[in-house]
């Protein structure tokens, strides 16, 4: 049986450390945008190390993490992807199901990555002459021209989060009302259902445990924390 018809069951999806990564970045992005609006500097500050946190987990966990996890197995270019986009408007659930991110999401992951990535970096740099009276804990290694070149990329990168970030959520929306498939309830609870017909790709699934994606977690936010103690205090 195929589409509609098929008899679907409940599998697991998403391990605890994709989808605490997932939400802890949406609200680490959030709250920096709203705290450059507001010209909370002290606030702003924080999200952006949490934001390089999260991009130094995700990389790790894209290596040794679950295995619809790491990027080996979502990573398939920008081809694959519109082969994907292509068979999306007609194809079976069967057919456009993937035990991870399909290959137009993988894409999309790997270019959000990359943004949220090249903004913390910046913001490193940011100087106290062109971003809200703050200087970063890495300006005073650097000439001032790359600083300002800094500051230059991290203003006009925050314009294609958002342009990346409305098209992740565009894309959700349609899956939702076009598909009627929920894209963002399994990165809540982990689990969706899927027709039985392809429920062995997700049993295939290796999940790693949840208590290794925290101590990673951890180890990253401490890597992070030392990294700026020390160029403070340099």
């Amino acid at each position: 049986m195929h589409g509609e018809n098929a008899q679907k069951i409940k599998i697991r999806q998403w391990d605890f450390p994709v989808r605490l990564f997932h939400w802890a970045l949406v609200i680490a992005i959030v709250t920096a945008w709203w705290t450059n609006q507001e010209a909370i500097i002290n606030i702003h500050e924080l999200a952006g190390y949490t934001v390089l946190t999260l991009v130094l987990f995700r990389i790790v966990w894209g290596i040794v993490g679950s295995s619809n996890a790491r990027f080996v197995s979502f990573v398939k270019g920008p081809f694959a992807a519109l082969s994907y986009l292509r068979k999306l408007p007609k194809g079976s659930e069967e057919e456009l199901a993937y035990a991870g991110h399909n290959p137009a999401g993988g894409l999309m992951v790997v270019v959000l990555l990359i943004l949220v990535a090249v903004q913390a970096f910046t913001g490193l740099f940011a100087s106290e002459n062109t971003f809200l009276f703050f200087d970063g804990p890495l300006v005073k290694y650097v000439p001032s021209d790359f600083a300002n070149t800094m500051n230059y990329i991290h203003h006009v990168n925050i314009n294609l989060i958002y342009i990346a970030v409305g098209l992740h959520v565009t894309a959700a929306i349609g899956y939702l009302f076009l598909k009627n498939e929920n894209l963002i309830g399994p990165m809540i609870t982990g689990s969706r259902k899927v027709p039985a017909s392809i429920a062995g790709r997700f049993a295939a699934i290796k999940f790693k445990s949840a208590w290794l994606g925290l101590l990673i977690l951890l180890i990253c936010a401490g890597i992070v924390a030392a990294i700026i103690t020390v160029a403070r205090a340099g």
